[in-house]
């Protein structure tokens, strides 16, 4: 799956949220505990696995950024379901895997139609942001989904403009470091 997504900082989420439900079905809160393990031990690491603790599983993410036009993003995405975390941590500790943060968001989800999704996320230490994620199979699709994320961008009365380029886990780190 590639994902492609632009959030914005916002500073008034009863206004953005009006606007979502407006936009598209309520779908749910959702809190996101994120722990991000790396092979580098120096700095800001290029590369590095998420693992997410969802109901009775954990879920294993790694995304590949792809190049970008614009300051929406697209990221190949692999993803897979574990229920022995124990034993895939003593794996990825055993390759030289280390835990280099975390991040505890808690989201607010509206689709606005297949796979095109608007997420309110007060993301701790961070603040409030929209972002705006639409997942395609094929490489093929992803400048259409970039315009459809833009579009919903504007429609949520944002600007452009404001998008943050720097992924959440960035910003915690440059904020601690």
């Amino acid at each position: 799956m590639i994902e492609v997504e632009a959030k914005v900082r916002i500073s008034n989420p009863s206004l953005i949220r009006e606007r979502a439900r407006k936009l598209g079905e309520y779908l749910g809160k959702q809190g996101k505990i994120d722990d991000y393990y790396s092979l580098e031990n120096n700095g800001y690491p290029k590369k590095s696995l998420r693992i997410r603790k969802l109901n009775g599983f954990y879920q294993i993410n790694f995304k590949q950024r792809l190049k970008s036009k614009s300051k929406v993003d697209s990221k190949n995405e692999v993803e897979f379901k574990a229920s022995n975390i124990k034993d895939f941590l003593a794996l990825i500790h055993e390759f030289g895997f280390k835990k280099w943060i975390r991040k505890e968001k808690h989201s607010e989800i509206y689709e606005i139609k297949n796979n095109l999704h608007i997420e309110l996320n007060d993301v701790r230490g961070l603040g409030w942001f929209a972002e705006v994620e639409c997942l395609v199979s094929n490489q093929s699709e992803v400048e259409n989904a970039r315009k459809e994320v833009l579009k919903a961008i504007k429609q949520l009365g944002l600007n452009k403009k404001n998008i943050v380029k720097s992924g959440y886990t960035k910003m915690l780190w440059d904020k601690r470091h």
